[in-house]
């Protein structure tokens, strides 16, 4: 035993190397290892007793789970510690010292990564569920999972390369193995990867969220859904379109929704030439106005357009409250028209085409 070692132990304890008569080693390392079992069990009581009652006291879950998880294995580790220092109280053989020092190593580093990458999941999933809360979309509820699976990985890995070099193997050559392995992954899987980026970029930048009418690549309808690779949109069809994330942050999207959900509407309408454009715009606007769905500010209003190539074009332009309001108001609009026309005399032209014949 290395007595420089052994000596500042033996006076800690208060005890003379020659009272032990020879046991010193022994005797140094069953007080170590009952001493590390000891303070273990204080911290494992203090814990108990009075850090989880402070916890529950607080508003935030996070302390709570971080009590949980490392109750247990700081409990370990401390023993651990404990017979490590013991063992090297005591004459072994070299190898079989080093050896032995190395598994008990290698415990602590295989408790303590489990520790951080509880503690860190911990933190990220209390954190990330209040920023979700506050979102409409479901992005966030993906990638808080996703990005927890990655630390994980990320923290298990780096204490496998810590114990990798505990046994004295270089892991350079195996760090250069896993960059090339990740650039090959990374480039088979570059349409996966660009879909994951992209939703990220929805998340923060927010074009649209769950809700809002979109016009996307020829679709037109309501986004409900917004997930880490794909967005779905149902159709005005009740059909149900999804579209990768990719190719949404790579077209231009028209929503509707925004700055607010009301919208503007542009009804076109077309009488026969020889009809008095007053008299239509005042039956087209006291019907605009009879209608619920229309808002009355902005006000409607109608402009005569222009003269068509068999029909006098006017253009009826008003406002819903809502964009779910928008065909529901149309059809109450064309449906009173029409039968307010009726009653009026004024025709609604067919498309005609005049052909004069020569004879020759």
């Amino acid at each position: 035993m290395n007595e420089t070692l052994l000596d500042p132990i033996l006076r800690r304890l208060g005890i003379e190397r020659s009272a032990l008569g020879g046991y010193e080693g022994i005797t140094a390392a069953i007080a170590i290892v009952i001493g590390s079992i000891v303070l273990a069990k204080i911290v494992y009581w203090f814990v108990e007793r009075y850090m989880k009652a402070f916890a529950a006291k607080t508003r935030s879950d996070i302390d709570d789970t971080i009590l949980r998880i490392i109750h247990k294995p700081v409990y370990y580790i401390i023993i651990l510690m404990g017979v490590q220092l013991a063992v090297s109280c005591v004459v072994v053989p070299a190898e079989f010292g080093d050896f032995f020092s190395k598994l008990i190593s290698i415990a602590i580093i295989i408790l303590g990564a489990w520790v951080i990458a509880g503690i860190a999941d911990a933190i990220l999933q209390g954190v990330g569920k209040k920023l979700a809360a506050r979102t409409k979309t479901t992005i966030d509820d993906e990638a808080i999972p996703f990005l927890s699976r990655v630390l994980r990985f990320s923290i298990y890995l780096l204490a496998f390369m810590i114990v990798l070099d505990q046994f004295g193997i270089e892991i350079t050559p195996l760090v250069a193995s896993l960059g090339i392995a990740g650039f090959a992954i990374g480039f088979a899987a570059k349409d996966t990867i660009g879909n994951l980026l992209a939703g990220f970029f929805i998340l923060t930048d927010r074009p649209f969220v769950r809700g809002d009418r979109i016009e996307l690549k020829g679709y037109l309808g309501e986004v409900v859904d917004i997930g880490l690779r794909t967005t779905k949109i149902k159709t005005l069809d009740h059909t149900y379109v999804v579209i990768p994330n990719a190719s949404i942050i790579s077209n231009e999207v028209i929503n509707y929704t925004l700055p607010d959900v009301r919208i503007k509407v542009k009804l076109p309408i077309s009488v026969a030439y020889g009809t008095d454009p007053e008299r239509v715009k005042k039956i087209v606007l006291d019907v605009a106005k009879e209608v619920d769905e229309v808002m009355d500010d902005p006000k409607p209003v109608i402009y005569f357009t222009e003269f068509g190539e068999s029909s006098l074009n006017f253009l009826l332009i008003f406002w819903v409250s809502n964009f779910r309001k928008k065909l529901v108001a149309v059809d109450k609009i064309n449906m009173k028209v029409n039968e307010e026309f009726e009653k009026a005399g004024i025709e609604i032209p067919f498309p005609c085409r005049t052909v004069y014949l020569r004879r020759e």
